[in-house]
């Protein structure tokens, strides 16, 4: 049977399962008026909204039999980094493993690497970069927190376009079969984009660790 990568959840749907009228719905909604199931809502603000492009959260594999029926084959692969803040599990795995406390305070997007103070300007430079998510345990007396960076995975292959073009028009039965072949990247995902990450900020933040007793 042949197989191809193609839309494993469609603003945190799983594609697989979605009707022909909801696929065309989906594929001509813009992103910035979906929520997003996945991120941390805030308290006294409004549901934040998704901020990928198409609303593809995941990817996966897809097989078409000889009556031409699509199926979905094996686990998603994560495309979208805010996949990774499902019902804050992550955070909690990491804060009870890790900290002892499954219920971690959890910063996000904490900047990095703050510029110099400009004295004769008196303004201070934009940071390098920024800490996904730093968790700490809000409990005892000593600061303990861990950094966490987060990292979905790329694919190579043909855009996820050539595949919104026949959902816009689906009429079938079931879902479609990818139009393009396409793969995930794990290669460039963790050697080539996780890892140059790793190797800027860990020594900086390893030099903090012995600097608040804390956890790295």
């Amino acid at each position: 049977m042949p197989s191809r990568y193609g839309t494993g959840e469609l603003y945190g749907f799983d594609f697989s399962t979605l009707p022909a009228e909801r696929i065309r719905e989906l594929s001509q909604t813009s992103h910035k008026s979906m929520v997003c199931p996945f991120k941390r809502v805030q308290p006294g603000k409004p549901a934040p909204k998704c901020n990928k492009k198409g609303g593809v959260c995941s990817l996966r594999q897809l097989v078409k039999d000889q009556q031409g029926v699509v199926e979905g084959i094996g686990e998603p692969v994560t495309t979208c980094p805010n996949r990774f803040l499902e019902g804050n599990m992550v955070a909690q795995w990491v804060g009870e493993t890790l900290l002892g406390n499954s219920k971690p305070v959890v910063i996000s997007e904490l900047p990095f690497l703050m510029g110099e103070i400009q004295a004769e300007e008196g303004t201070e430079q934009d940071a390098v970069g920024k800490i996904d998510e730093v968790l700490v345990n809000p409990e005892g007396g000593a600061l303990r927190w861990y950094a966490l960076e987060i990292q979905a995975v790329y694919f190579s292959g043909m855009s996820m376009e050539n595949d919104f073009k026949v959902m816009r028009e689906w009429t079938g039965l079931g879902v479609p079969f990818p139009a393009v072949q396409r793969r995930p990247d794990f290669r460039s995902s963790g050697p080539k984009r996780l890892m140059p990450q790793l190797q800027i900020k860990v020594p900086t933040i390893s030099r903090w660790y012995v600097q608040t007793r804390g956890a790295v």
